[in-house]
């Protein structure tokens, strides 16, 4: 008899993608391919916004209306999950956040994305910091394992929450995006994307004082920025510099537009200060795009030899690395397929895997 898995997505906002959504819907979709688990999807999603992988698939959803406060939301979850937990006999709880419902008897595993509150506090505000030092160690405790999607993200949850060392277990992310059956060609124009939401982490400052600092030079590639950008940062990072310039912004963009995008760029822009993983960086390099990326631990991890590194913050540095891949093609050349060399390494088949073989340990385990 298959072991019955409730899969906990009421943190996500509803029918709108997140990194986080993207991850569940990876590994889920994976999962159901397995077909090891009987699966109970919690969801605040419309079943017909569901990848189809999931909204076609013999599984169980159960829709609830999504509660924008996050302690509102957990405290909903507390409530919801132990009535779930034994009308379906639930064997384990899969929940895709770092917080949430703790309450139910059952196998609890949290995912740990990033610890971005721990490793730079002053960077969030105060209310939000609060609710993380109150949910992430409720979680902690509940939890019987903690996956980790990076080896940085478990040695940061080692660090913070030494309690919990014994709990976790690293098991990567995998690129969402579909590889094209036919790529276009790489645009003459040889322009560079950075793709994120602009947040404190993302490294924005250091892209704006690269691209000054090549403008002033005379030579000004385009770079184009896909997400938000809705505090206007790139805006003021240029005001503050001698004829700042910043990146074309092209909004949201549907997965389609996003893999055409990857497939026709010459580089992508990865400045952060800080990543749990860094997802678009194997999205972008399973198009063969290379990656021009902070030398941090998690991009060393992630980006492997697929990108040019430089010094964290050091924007000339970055102008130099964003120079050498515009105008050297055999670079370019070379990087592309080690980019797609590396992005192999990493699947949602394996994920599930992984991620099914910790469930396992989990149920077999005595309370």
């Amino acid at each position: 008899m298959k072991k019955i898995i409730l899969v906990n997505h009421l943190l996500e906002p509803a029918n709108k993608l997140s990194g986080i959504s993207n991850y569940l819907f990876g590994v889920l979709s994976a999962l159901i391919k397995q077909d090891q688990f009987e699966l109970v999807l919690l969801t605040c999603w419309d079943r017909s916004k569901l990848p189809a992988s999931i909204a076609n698939a013999n599984i169980t959803v159960i829709q609830k209306d999504y509660i924008h406060s996050q302690p509102k939301n957990i405290f909903n979850q507390n409530l919801i999950l132990p009535k779930l937990i034994k009308k379906f006999n639930i064997d384990l709880v899969f929940n895709c956040n770092p917080v949430g419902g703790t309450r139910g008897k059952a196998k609890k595993v949290f995912v740990a994305h990033d610890l971005y509150f721990d490793v730079s506090p002053q960077s969030y505000k105060w209310h939000h910091r609060l609710a993380w030092n109150l949910f992430f160690p409720m979680a902690g405790r509940a939890a019987d394992a903690l996956i980790c999607v990076s080896n940085n993200t478990q040695n940061d949850v080692h660090c913070y929450h030494p309690q919990l060392v014994k709990k976790t277990k690293v098991i990567h992310e995998a690129p969402c995006l579909e590889i094209m059956a036919k790529r276009p060609a790489r645009s003459t124009e040889k322009a560079g994307l950075f793709v994120a939401n602009m947040s404190p982490n993302k490294g924005g400052k250091t892209l704006v004082s690269a691209m000054t600092l090549l403008k002033n030079q005379g030579k000004a590639p385009a770079i184009y920025h896909v997400g938000s950008d809705d505090q206007g940062r790139f805006a003021t990072f240029a005001s503050e510099l001698k004829n700042g310039i910043y990146p074309s912004s092209l909004g949201y963009v549907s997965a389609e537009q996003l893999g055409h995008l990857y497939a026709t760029a010459r580089y992508l822009a990865f400045p952060s200060h800080f990543e749990g993983f860094g997802l678009p960086v194997i999205e972008a390099q399973s198009y063969g795009l290379p990656v021009i990326a902070s030398d941090i631990p998690v991009l060393r991890e992630v980006a492997g030899e697929g990108a040019l590194f430089f010094p964290e913050g050091d924007a000339e540095a970055m102008a130099q690395c964003m120079l050498r891949l515009y105008e050297d093609d055999h670079l370019f050349a070379d990087l592309s397929n080690k980019a797609k060399i590396n992005a192999a390494r990493f699947s949602w088949d394996k994920a599930a895997k992984e991620t099914s073989e910790l469930f396992f340990q989990c149920i077999n385990k005595p309370y």
